[in-house]
């Protein structure tokens, strides 16, 4: 029997899809991982409430102090459409390098993967983000950053996305590793009903529209 420790730290302006999809994927794994612990905790500075992005408020289980002589077993960092909040943040980028010493993985949402590279985490690794983010992922030369859009990228213990809902395909990949059960992960996504069929075949920049694409990046 095991307990695994989930960390997902957040901060102004965080994106909800970053933080609220993989939750629920791994709100659900204790059901099927019998005799094991898959303990999430949402994380900050402070314990009051963070203003997400889209405007709801996040409130926090624990602060990274109560986490100073704790460690996870799985850092998840969420990303923003602005992640200044954090890449600013002398405490953040503190909390996650202490971490990420002895996590077993190290993970990031869409442009979670930029803070991981402003933290020196994502150096020699390859790595994917946010497509209209990739650039800000280029300008550190140590990132190995991979050709296209992928869902999800792996780099030995390192695990980063694509954008805000890719966090979804990636969070069950990373069940899988967790557990060392990939039944657990389809038990999982099958609960969810996880079985996108988008009404629209616009969702990434290789198969998006002119018009689509012109509107989004503002071309």
């Amino acid at each position: 029997m095991k307990t695994i420790r989930v960390g997902v730290p957040i901060f102004p302006n965080v994106d909800l899809i970053d933080v609220a999809g993989p939750w629920d994927m791994l709100s659900r794994v204790n059901q099927f991982w019998s005799g094991n612990t898959l303990d999430t905790v949402l994380l900050a500075k402070t314990c009051e409430p963070v203003v997400s992005g889209q405007k709801l408020l996040l409130t926090p289980m624990a602060t990274f102090a109560d986490y100073a002589n704790k460690q996870l077993d799985v850092l998840l960092v969420p990303g923003a459409q602005d992640v200044s909040a954090a890449t600013g943040d002398a405490d953040f980028l503190a909390f996650i390098k202490q971490q990420a010493k002895k996590a077993t993985w190290v993970a990031a949402v869409c442009t979670g993967a930029v803070i991981l590279s402003a933290a020196g985490l994502l150096d020699g690794y390859q790595a994917t983000t946010h497509w209209a983010a990739l650039d800000e992922l280029k300008a550190n030369k140590n990132v190995k950053v991979v050709n296209g859009y992928p869902r999800f990228v792996r780099d030995r213990n390192r695990f980063t996305t694509g954008g805000v809902a890719s966090s979804l395909d990636g969070t069950l990949e990373l069940i899988a590793l967790i557990t060392g059960d990939e039944g657990i992960a389809k038990a999982t996504q099958l609960i969810v009903q996880y079985h996108p069929r988008p009404p629209f075949d616009c969702g990434d920049p290789a198969v998006a529209d002119y018009a689509t694409y012109a509107r989004v990046t503002g071309g």
